[in-house]
């Protein structure tokens, strides 16, 4: 079961909450920073199993008399030695065992990592939502109150009203315009805030999903987080590492035992003839290293890891306890914003239809422009806290599903990160995160993995938000971008003049399309080749072939030094209505095609 209850339409032009959730975790830096974090640890297992794999090793010599007498002249030695390992005093097993812990520890990392920004792009995304609400809802109040204004001021004229009551009047709409300013003021922070996590702002959002499996108790909350936060998943498994490595401490004041295969061989100029020319000689055994004094090293080693087993086990104890509460707590908040949200719905229908009385009995004598202006004011009041409590009880309700470890990437039907080692890198340049497409670029099927089986008595929350609201921010145009690679000469792969190292693997590139074949993806670039001269004229077009999980062709153009640079570019390209993604080029796969052409060039 998903996350998302399939209840709400989303328009084709608004993006939606799980389109900025997919853009989110394509360029998060925390999540990248944690994966890389998890390929670290998996390298230190390969590094603690070499411990007890068997080495071997060879040493040469020529020796030549200068001086002195010698049996022999230019003598030339070769020695060799193989060592395997019988006994390690366990140390290499629990040394393993413990970076296999820490390995599962930091993957599960990612997926805490995961969940924060979630968090934090669903809760900038429900507050766009608000305060857009709110400024529509200021920009009503500010024209209401300045048609009461206006009414007071004829009747003043006619003699009907006294100068208080434009004073009064004319007070409000001056609050009126001051809190029009604020709440503006306030959206412009929320969209920068959306941009910051997703890297665009777009000019609508799509209503909030409903939220569903969510618990039915505090206590039901309190189990699930108890089992599946990855924040205590990944805490006890760095326990586990550390009792792992009190062994492995221990082992090391033990005694070694290793196989030892040992051969020589020397050759040289004899000085009497009865002596051979070469020698050649080979002893096998077995040796125990054995140390009798360290200088105290090994028993510190030992109660420096007891140490640190007591800490880790401390600090599973201390998260268990606050997931319980913070379980609780979210729990309790939001059923009470639910709450008020039911209040503040039967708070704007009462507030309503009380306007709309002192209305009707203020044109027969028996009410004032103040209880007019009072009654406005309690609308707008209640308007707003309607607004703030259906975004807060949003928020409460995914952070919940949070600390309940129901809000990964699996959960939410995020498309995974595309993590692979690229092995045709060069050695020096480094791993780096990439930024994905999304399934509709691939011609992926939808869906992902479903949420882990829940209890059946979870309920879903039923929280409807506005019309799609409208973000629209304008920007100016840039300057004309210029890649960082010069355009090659026009040539193929598999011809002589191809170089394709001229681009970085580090460098960035904007994917346009993805097909199953290669003249699909070349036909794609004759149709948007018109839009992406004008934009970026030297921008090379090519080609990659990449099996993610079957045979695709990507086309994109770049490259580009700078991320920004080429988001820069995308965006603009998006505002022409064509699709597209920033990744690295070490990423794209294997270069097919490669167009060489400028805009200057005519189509072949």
């Amino acid at each position: 079961m998903a996350v998302w209850a399939l209840t709400t339409s989303v328009p084709g032009h608004a993006q939606s909450l799980p389109e900025a959730l997919q853009q989110a975790y394509a360029r998060s830096e925390q999540v990248a920073s944690a994966e890389a974090e998890h390929d670290a640890d998996q390298q230190g297992i390969v590094i603690s199993r070499a411990e007890g794999l068997p080495t071997v090793g060879t040493s040469v010599e020529l020796n030549e008399t200068l001086a002195g007498r010698d049996t022999r002249s230019g003598l030339v030695s070769v020695q060799g030695r193989l060592s395997v390992p019988l006994y390690q005093g366990g140390s290499v097993r629990h040394s393993v065992n413990a970076a296999r812990s820490r390995a599962d520890a930091s993957s599960i990392a990612v997926a805490a990592a995961e969940s924060e920004v979630f968090t934090s792009v669903v809760a900038a995304y429900a507050n766009v939502i608000r305060d857009r609400r709110i400024v529509e809802l200021s920009q009503t109040n500010l024209q209401s109150l300045t048609t009461t204004l206006e009414a007071t001021r004829a009747r003043y004229r006619a003699r009907d009203l006294t100068r208080t009551d434009v004073a009064q009047s004319d007070a409000r709409v001056a609050l009126a315009r001051g809190e029009l300013e604020s709440a503006q003021a306030r959206l412009q922070g929320s969209i920068e805030e959306l941009r910051r996590l997703t890297g665009i702002a777009p000019d609508t959002l799509a209503p909030l999903p409903e939220i569903s499996n969510l618990p039915a108790t505090a206590e039901m909350a309190v189990a699930v987080a108890r089992e599946e936060n990855p924040q205590l998943i990944s805490a006890r498994s760095i326990l586990e590492a550390r009792r792992h490595e009190v062994r492995a401490a221990r082992g090391q004041g033990l005694p070694r035992v290793s196989a030892v295969v040992n051969g020589n061989y020397s050759d040289g100029q004899p000085l009497v003839a009865t002596q051979p020319e070469s020698r050649f000689g080979a002893t096998v055994g077995v040796s125990m290293n054995m140390s009798l004094f360290q200088g105290g090293r090994v028993p510190a080693q030992v109660r420096q890891a007891n140490a640190r087993e007591n800490q880790a086990e401390l600090d599973v104890q201390g998260l268990e306890r606050t997931l319980t509460a913070r379980a609780r707590s979210e729990f309790a908040n939001w059923q009470a914003a639910r709450a008020v949200v039911v209040a503040s719905e039967q708070a704007v229908e009462a507030s309503r239809q009380a306007l709309s009385g002192v209305r009707a009995e203020s044109d027969v004598g028996t009410r004032t422009i103040l209880d007019i202006l009072n009654a406005e004011q309690e609308l707008r009041n209640a308007q707003v806290q309607l607004v703030t409590a259906q975004r807060d009880a949003y928020v409460a309700a995914f952070s919940l599903l949070a600390t309940m470890g129901k809000a990964q990437a699996r959960n939410l039907g995020i498309e995974r990160r595309n993590t692979a080692i690229d092995l045709t890198v060069a050695a020096d340049q480094p791993d780096e995160a990439t930024l994905p497409v999304p399934a509709e670029y691939e011609g992926l099927t939808e869906g992902q993995a479903a949420l882990a089986s829940t209890t059946a008595s979870m309920e879903p929350l039923a929280l409807h938000a506005a019309a799609p609201v409208s973000t629209s921010i304008t920007v100016a145009s840039p300057p004309q971008i210029q890649p960082v690679v010069p355009p090659p000469s026009r040539t193929r792969p598999n011809q002589p003049g191809f170089d394709p190292t001229a681009i970085r693997p580090n460098h960035w590139v904007i994917q346009l399309a993805a097909h199953t074949s290669l003249s699909g993806a070349r036909s794609e670039w004759v149709q948007r080749r018109s839009i992406v001269n004008r934009m970026a004229p030297d921008a090379v077009p090519l080609v990659a072939s990449a099996n993610s999980p079957r045979s695709v062709f990507r086309l994109a153009v770049g490259a580009f030094a700078e991320f920004t640079t080429a988001e820069t570019l995308c965006h603009d390209l998006r505002t022409e209505g064509v699709a597209c993604i920033v990744r690295r080029f070490s990423t794209l796969g294997t270069v097919e095609w490669f167009d060489g052409t400028t805009s200057s060039n005519t189509e072949r």
